[in-house]
Parts: C-alpha cells; sequence; structure tokens
C-alpha cells in the first residue's frame, strides 16, 4: 500500500472536499495519515461508525469539538468564541512539543467556520471593541428581529479572517482536507445548473481558489451495491479540479488517492502534488499507510 514515504520530499495532499450529508466526506478525511480534527460539526463519531471501524479500527484520532457557548432563546449569538478557540487549539498543536505527534489537519467544516467567522465580525464591527456603541449593528438588529442581517462590512471581515485561518492550516507543513458542505444552483425552471461548495458571497470563487484540488464527493447506488464517488475534475455540474487530474475515484481512501498520484507522478515527469503554492517544503512523513 502507498505511503507518504514514498511521495517526494515536500509533497503534500491537500484539498477542499465538498458534498451533501452523510456522503463520506469526513470518513475519507479520517483515513489519512494522524489525522488532527478541527471538529466544527460534531462529525467524528464518524471514526468510530461500524463501517469505518470494520476496515481501520480504532485509529487513534486528534481532535476538538468548536461551538458557540453563549446564546439567546432565539440562537443568536451574545459573545463569539467559536473562531477564536478553532484558532488557539491550532496554534496549540503548532508548537514544537507537539507538531510531531500527527500528519494531517482535518477542518470539518469550513461551512461551520465561515459562519462562526461571520458571528465574530457581526459583534465587533462597530462595537464598543472599535470605541464605539455597546453593540453593533447587525448584532442590535439580530436581538430585535431574532435573524442576522449582515453588512457588507461583515462579510468582507469573514472573508479576511476564513481566509487567513485557511493559509495558516494549509502552510503548515502538513496534509490538509478541508471539508465543505455543497450547494445547488438552479435556474427558475428548476433546472439543475451547477453543484458548488456551500459559501457565502465571494467566498464561494475565493476560498476554492486557494486550493489546486476541489473535489467533490457523492453517493451512487443504494444496499450492497451503493458506492462512494469522488470527482476530482468537472463534469459539467460540479464545480471540482484537480491538479494532476485523476479523474473518478470509487470509494476512496488515503491509499487510493496517494496511488493515485504517485501513478500520475511517475508518467507525467515528478510533478509533486501540492494544496498550495505555498506550503513550504518538509520531509516526506513517516508511518502514513493507514
Amino acid at each position: 500500500m502507498p505511503n507518504t514515504q514514498d511521495i517526494v520530499p515536500g509533497s503534500l495532499i491537500q484539498a477542499a472536499v465538498f458534498g451533501g450529508s452523510g456522503v463520506g466526506k469526513t470518513h475519507f478525511a479520517l483515513t489519512f495519515p494522524r489525522p488532527n480534527v478541527i471538529d466544527l460539526d460534531k462529525g467524528i463519531l464518524t471514526s468510530r461508525s461500524q463501517h469505518f471501524v470494520s476496515r481501520y479500527g480504532n485509529k487513534p484520532i486528534l481532535y476538538e469539538q468548536f461551538k458557540e457557548r453563549s446564546l439567546n432563546s432565539r440562537g443568536i449569538v451574545l459573545t463569539h468564541n467559536a473562531f477564536d478557540d478553532a484558532c488557539r487549539y491550532f496554534d496549540e498543536w503548532m508548537k514544537p512539543v507537539k507538531r510531531d505527534l500527527f500528519d494531517t489537519w482535518v477542518v470539518d467544516s469550513g461551512t461551520s467556520l465561515c459562519e462562526f467567522a461571520m458571528n465574530k465580525a457581526a459583534i465587533l464591527l462597530g462595537s464598543n471593541a472599535f470605541g464605539r456603541s455597546p453593540l453593533s449593528q447587525t448584532q442590535s438588529q439580530a436581538l430585535a428581529t431574532g435573524l442576522l442581517f449582515p453588512k457588507i462590512q461583515d462579510y468582507g471581515a469573514e472573508r479576511s479572517m476564513t481566509e487567513q485561518f485557511i493559509r495558516m492550516v494549509r502552510d503548515a507543513g502538513k496534509h490538509f482536507v478541508f471539508i465543505l458542505h455543497e450547494k445547488e444552483t438552479r435556474d427558475k425552471e428548476g433546472q439543475l445548473l451547477e453543484i458548488k461548495p456551500a459559501l457565502t458571497g465571494q467566498s464561494a470563487d475565493v476560498v476554492p481558489a486557494m486550493f489546486d484540488n476541489v473535489w467533490s464527493m457523492r453517493v451512487i447506488g443504494a444496499g450492497s451495491s451503493m458506492r462512494r464517488v469522488l470527482a476530482t475534475e468537472p463534469d459539467g455540474l460540479r464545480k471540482a479540479k484537480s491538479r494532476l487530474g485523476m479523474g473518478e475515484l470509487s470509494n476512496p481512501d488515503y491509499d487510493l488517492v496517494a496511488q493515485k498520484m504517485l501513478d500520475l507522478i511517475k508518467t507525467q515527469g515528478g510533478i509533486t502534488p501540492s494544496g498550495g503554492s505555498s506550503a513550504p517544503s518538509v520531509p516526506a512523513i513517516q508511518g502514513a499507510s493507514v
């Protein structure tokens, strides 16, 4: 079976993976070498599902779950914490004493990360944190109506925080699986036009552009004939892409993806898979076979 000892030093498998609920995105991510999961969607229990355990055993997985702790009865966030907590978790595990204890960062999901960044933006912008009124205009309106109506500046701040977080994780010298929900776009007649990562505003275009690999996952069939399919290239509907052009993979896991990349590297003259152009060169990670 392939492992990252076979991939040349400096190569990393880094990808944004999007798909609907229950199609296996978290399952796929957890097959990567020694994962450390920033769990924003409470998806870590996938690692204890019968299907996962039967194939990969009780694999040790580092993780922490994050959520907003202070909400009112309408679900409006009163004080933000989740985004900052995730940043602190990343910083803690990138300290020299801990950084060699894992090989892969998993963010599950980026859609929730954007939501937590928006919560922070909506609370801070215009508030007394900048010497103004006690509450931002967005938060005041949300508390009065029970609905959050972000302003243009809130979206700008959310994008800035989200993109900074992604770059921080991407450039950490680890494998990186960035999980996203999916969004369907339809015309007035209900005809499906495209399927892409579920992100708000300009983030829907900016965030995927931060990855060389954007892969779409779906389930085909049912029962004993069911299979998970990873699309790594656009197919007319799904906004996927792949640096190496891996095509479509059935029931994917890390070993299958790594083997496919190795085969393509050999045929394409030594091209190395990497999630971001600014990712630092690091030695090949040991013990990566799952």
